[in-house]
């Protein structure tokens, strides 16, 4: 069933839930990705090191993960409506605390306050997108596109506002002030958020399946890949040589049109083919890619790997919860350690990418990403090979 087909049979509360996902996610695109193109310029104006730089995105990880199984006890207590619109503000305060201090202290915290809020809306966002459309690939690649769509338009927010990146700043928190009062209006109940077992118990026998675990270390790898990717790319490539600031934001946009273009396309394709055909192909495809953009010091293969990553790691995400064997619906606390297990990962990478950077430059703590493939290729194997087992 296509993903037309499935919003066409949702309740209409339900389609406009799906809606206000989607412009969720264009937000939190929108927000992390301009971190990151604004980086260079926030690291070059604080005088801040690649360390506390690695900090800083580590922390953002650190908020994310503990949302895995924050969100599910805060909508308990505050109601999933609430947390969901409470949480979803905290990365425009994020934004505003950077915009006015350059403390380091200050900064790591901001930067877990944009931890924090992407974390519930994923969770949220996922677990509705899931629970709504009976675990459709198709519509969980969508609500990702929407997302690149942000991304994408973020280093164009940047380039348009020159060196002021505080006005690019608040660009973003007048989406996100859009975005949230827009949510005002979503109903969020039992029927699209589960916030707790029907028994009153939680339910852990997830743990005990063997899909969980692969599913979870392929969305280790690919969480940490990604955001190691989208946080030190503009840095990368400035820092390197290969292209100037303008340059490094258009090659950033050119990664996020790659990632838009992938996303909708994996959309497509999880209608027609198998996840487990589609996660062998995006991890090889991945590899092979960031193999051609590290191994290479001029501009032109650079950016050609650089657009590649984007186009086959999109759909990693929205296709590994798709053949996940549908435990996030018959486990409402599954979907918290989908977040938790690969924010663990995530944050330490980061800052173990900017430790290195500080010693050796940043191309040499880049390095640290081919332990992530490799794991990523192993993992592909077991998922295929689970895959196979139950067909």
């Amino acid at each position: 069933m296509g993903k037309s087909s499935v919003m066409r049979e949702m309740p209409k509360a339900h389609r406009y839930l799906m809606q206000d996902i989607f412009l969720a996610y264009l937000a939190m695109g929108i927000y992390l990705t301009l971190i990151g193109s604004a980086l260079p310029s926030i690291k070059a104006e604080y005088h801040i090191s690649y360390q506390v730089g690695g900090w800083m995105m580590s922390a953002q990880q650190i908020g994310y993960l503990a949302m895995g199984i924050g969100v599910s006890l805060a909508a308990r207590r505050l109601g999933a409506k609430c947390t969901y619109l409470v949480f979803g503000a905290l990365a425009f305060v994020g934004l505003a605390i950077m915009m006015v201090s350059g403390n380091p202290v200050l900064l790591i915290f901001a930067m877990l306050l944009t931890g924090i809020c992407k974390g519930s809306t994923a969770n949220i966002g996922n677990q509705i997108t899931s629970m709504v459309s009976n675990n459709d690939s198709s519509l969980l690649n969508l609500a990702q596109a929407f997302f690149a769509v942000g991304a994408c338009a973020a280093p164009l927010i940047m380039m348009v506002c020159g060196t002021s990146w505080r006005m690019a700043f608040g660009i973003t928190i007048a989406i996100g002030i859009i975005s949230l009062l827009h949510g005002v209006r979503t109903q969020i109940g039992p029927d699209a958020f589960c916030v707790q077992e029907p028994t009153g118990k939680t339910d852990w026998g997830f743990l005990k399946q063997g899909i969980f675990w692969i599913c979870s270390v392929l969305l280790l790898c690919y969480l940490a890949f990604e955001a190691s990717v989208i946080g030190w790319l503009v840095t990368f490539f400035i820092d390197s040589g290969a292209a100037d600031a303008q340059t490094a934001q258009l090659l950033a946009t050119a990664l996020w049109g790659a990632l838009l273009i992938g996303r909708f396309a994996s959309a497509w394709f999880a209608t027609r083919f198998s996840p487990q055909h589609m996660i062998c192909v995006m991890t090889i495809g991945t590899a092979v890619c960031f193999s051609v953009m590290m191994c290479s010091h001029s501009l032109v293969p650079m950016a050609i790997g650089t657009f590649g990553i984007g186009l086959f790691m999109a759909g990693m995400y929205g296709t590994t919860l798709g053949g996940s064997d549908n435990l996030i619906g018959r486990y409402p606390m599954c979907m918290g350690m989908f977040i938790v297990i690969p924010g663990v990962g995530a944050a330490v990478t980061q800052s173990v990418i900017g430790v290195i950077a500080d010693q050796i430059g940043i191309r040499g703590g880049m390095y640290v990403l081919y332990v992530l493939i490799a794991l990523m290729l192993l993992s592909t194997v077991l998922f295929v090979a689970h895959g196979r087992k139950k067909s």
